[in-house]
């Protein structure tokens, strides 16, 4: 009775050890096949996807050979298509670090947008206070270098306090404007040609020259009047009062 229990076990367990040799040959030569048809990226990684699955379920069943082989497989695979995975995670490191440099430079350049404007705000309403006259001009596509010609370059980064200098009567380059390229004060002292159109309202020599160059060129340029303070923005050959407490809302909204 023994003997024959025994003898049911050895069937069984070389059953068992014959199905196990079979599922390992046969997931073999499905994988040595779908190498042999198409090596590319997506068959790698469906193939790893297979042998992760069979992994688990041969570990589950304790089918210990056809762990085994699997185990060895799936090194003989990644080693063969080790450059696949190198290179698809280096151009995703090189996309992140893309992604992280382009938004520091975003940031970076909303940043200086912001203090420009922070210490556009300070100056302008300094000048209106103390009604200095001036003209502040943001130069934007159209490159302004032929008027730029007519004035002083200084190429100095755009300070309320320099501003302030430059205009406040007596200095050297109060007369004329500024003209800001980025955040850069490019020149001082520089000369428009005044606009040639009828002009509804009591404006003096800076406004019709604002106007002028709103009129060939794409620039932005604030006015303060020298006899009343008054704030003003040329553009589009256009030309806006504004009140100081809409001034920052306004000329952020030209600008950016």
């Amino acid at each position: 009775m023994n003997i024959y229990a025994s003898d049911v076990f050895l069937v069984s367990f070389n059953s068992a050890k014959i199905t196990e040799i079979a599922l390992a040959s046969s997931l073999m030569f499905l994988i040595l096949l779908a190498i042999s048809i198409n090596a590319k990226r997506l068959s790698v990684y469906i193939i790893n996807s297979i042998l992760l699955s069979g992994f688990i379920i041969s570990n589950v069943y304790s089918l210990n050979i056809l762990s085994l082989t699997i185990l060895g497989i799936s090194f003989f695979i990644n080693l063969s298509f080790s450059k696949i995975f190198i290179n698809d995670y280096s151009k995703l490191f090189q996309l992140k670090k893309n992604s992280k440099n382009k938004k520091k430079k975003m940031n970076d350049s909303q940043v200086k947008k912001e203090k420009l404007l922070d210490d556009l705000q300070t100056a302008v309403m300094w000048l209106s206070k103390n009604k200095v006259g001036s003209l502040i001009t943001f130069e934007r596509e159209v490159s302004l270098d032929n008027f730029i010609k007519s004035g002083t370059i200084i190429n100095c980064p755009f300070t309320a306090e320099i501003v302030e200098t430059i205009f406040y009567e007596g200095t050297r380059l109060h007369d004329g404007a500024i003209v800001i390229r980025d955040d850069i004060i490019i020149a001082a002292a520089v000369y428009y040609q005044p606009t040639k159109r009828a002009v509804v309202g009591k404006f003096g020599a800076r406004h019709r020259a604002a106007l002028g160059i709103s009129e060939v060129s794409d620039s932005i340029t604030v006015i303060v009047s020298e006899e009343t303070g008054r704030i003003s923005i040329a553009h589009s050959g256009l030309l806006d009062n504004v009140k100081i407490d809409e001034f920052r809302k306004m000329i952020s909204k030209l600008l950016m």
